[in-house]
C-alpha cells in the first residue's frame, strides 16, 4: 500500500500556484515562473462560501433560538481584493537579489539560495518583509482585476464501474497586472528596477486611491475612529486605551466597543501625534499584538503578549489603538526574486484549488 506524504495531502488539499507571466514591450511572452504555495485554511473557507447569510442561527437567543449576527462580513473585510508585493533592497533603494538575508538563507552544501521559513502570526509587523513604498501612480498596492475559474478533472460515478472522467471548475483563478510604468525600482533610469521577492493574496477594508505618502502598505489599513487624524498612515484617530502594563488593555472610548473583534490584530501607538503628525510606536520592537478575547462590554482586550518597549519594560500608559483590517490569506518568498522594469508587464496570476 502506497503511504501517503504529508506533501501529497498539502498538493490536493491546501497548494495554490503563483504565476508571473513577463512580457516584452510587444506582448511577447518571455519567460513565465511558476511557484507553489500553501493558502491558509480559513481562506479556503471563505473563499468557497462567496454568497453565505449575514446570520446565524443560534438556539440560545430569544426564546426559542433566534437568527442572530454572524460577526463576519465576507463581502467587506474577508473579501480577498488585493495582491500585494516585496522587494529585495536596501536602504538606499539599491536591489539585492537573493543576496538578502531578511529572505534566503545560502545553502553551506550547494551555495544555492533558499527561502527563508515564515512564521505565523504578527512576525513582520502584520504585513510584508519588505513591502515596496505606495508611491502614486506606482504603487504595489494592486487590486485583483480579474476573477475567473478553470476546470479540473474529477472521476465520475463509481470508479470500478465507469471509467469516464468529468470537467470541475473547481479552480480560482486570480489575477493582476504590473505595467510597464510600475514597480521599476526608485530611480527615474530605465535600468533601475525591483527585484519583487514576496507576494502575498489579502483582504482588507475598501481603498480607493491613497495619495503620494510613500508609506508600507501596512499602514494604510489601519482602522481607529473618525477625527482630525494628523498621520498618513490611517484616516482615522487612534482608539483611546489605558495599558496598565499587563496583556490586558481597556478602551476608554465607549463607541469603539464594537470595532475591534477577538481574532483581530491591533496596533498600539502615542495617543497624541507628535509634531510631525504622526503617532508615535512608543520604542515598542512591534507594536502589532493579536486579540485573543474581550470581556463581555467589549472595552477589555486580552493581547498575545504585554505590551513593551525595546526594553522590555511594560508600558504602563494612556496609548492608543488601530485595528488592522489587513488580512493575509497566503504570504510567499519566491524561490528567483523576479526583475521588474520598464520593458517588462508581469501578468501575475494565483491558482487556487478547492478539493
Amino acid at each position: 500500500m502506497k503511504n501517503i506524504s504529508l506533501n501529497d495531502k498539502m498538493a490536493r488539499y491546501a497548494k495554490g500556484e503563483i504565476e508571473f507571466i513577463v512580457k516584452d514591450r510587444n506582448g511577447t511572452v518571455i519567460n513565465t515562473i511558476r511557484d507553489d504555495n500553501i493558502v491558509k485554511i480559513f481562506a479556503k473557507e471563505i473563499l468557497s462560501h462567496r454568497m453565505p447569510f449575514n446570520k446565524v442561527w443560534d438556539p440560545d437567543a430569544g426564546t426559542e433560538g433566534d437568527w442572530v449576527v454572524s460577526g463576519i462580513d465576507p463581502d467587506d473585510d474577508f473579501a480577498v481584493k488585493y495582491i500585494l508585493f516585496g522587494a529585495s533592497f536596501d536602504s538606499d533603494g539599491v536591489p539585492l537579489d537573493s543576496n538578502d538575508p531578511r529572505y534566503y538563507t545560502i545553502d553551506s552544501v550547494t551555495g544555492i539560495p533558499t527561502p527563508i521559513r515564515l512564521e505565523p502570526g504578527a512576525f513582520y509587523d502584520g504585513g510584508l518583509i519588505n513591502a515596496i513604498p505606495i508611491a502614486e501612480p506606482t504603487r504595489p498596492l494592486k487590486r485583483i482585476e480579474s476573477i475567473s475559474y478553470e476546470p479540473s478533472y474529477q472521476p465520475a460515478g463509481t470508479p470500478l464501474l465507469q471509467e469516464d472522467v468529468r470537467a470541475m471548475n473547481n479552480i480560482v483563478l486570480l489575477e493582476t497586472t504590473l505595467k510597464a510604468d510600475e514597480y521599476n525600482g526608485f530611480g527615474a533610469s530605465d535600468s533601475d528596477f525591483f527585484t519583487i521577492t514576496e507576494v502575498a493574496l489579502a483582504a482588507g477594508k475598501t481603498l480607493g486611491l491613497v495619495g503620494a505618502c510613500e508609506e508600507d502598505p501596512k499602514t494604510i489599513f489601519l482602522e481607529g475612529i473618525s477625527g482630525s487624524a494628523g498621520s498618513e498612515e490611517a484616516s482615522e484617530e487612534p482608539i483611546p486605551t489605558v495599558a496598565n502594563g499587563g496583556d490586558v488593555v481597556t478602551l476608554t472610548d465607549v463607541s469603539a466597543a464594537e470595532t475591534i473583534r477577538e481574532g483581530d490584530q491591533i496596533k498600539i501607538v502615542s495617543l497624541e501625534p507628535g509634531s510631525d503628525g504622526e503617532y508615535g510606536d512608543l520604542d515598542q520592537i512591534s507594536p502589532f499584538y493579536l486579540v485573543l478575547s474581550k470581556s463581555t462590554t467589549g472595552l477589555e482586550l486580552q493581547l498575545d503578549r504585554v505590551p513593551a518597549d525595546s526594553d522590555q519594560n511594560p508600558i504602563v500608559a494612556d496609548v492608543g489603538v488601530y485595528r488592522s483590517t489587513l488580512r493575509i490569506f497566503s504570504h510567499r518568498i519566491l524561490k528567483s526574486p523576479v526583475k521588474k522594469t520598464s520593458d517588462f508587464e508581469i501578468t501575475v496570476r494565483w491558482r487556487i484549488t478547492f478539493s
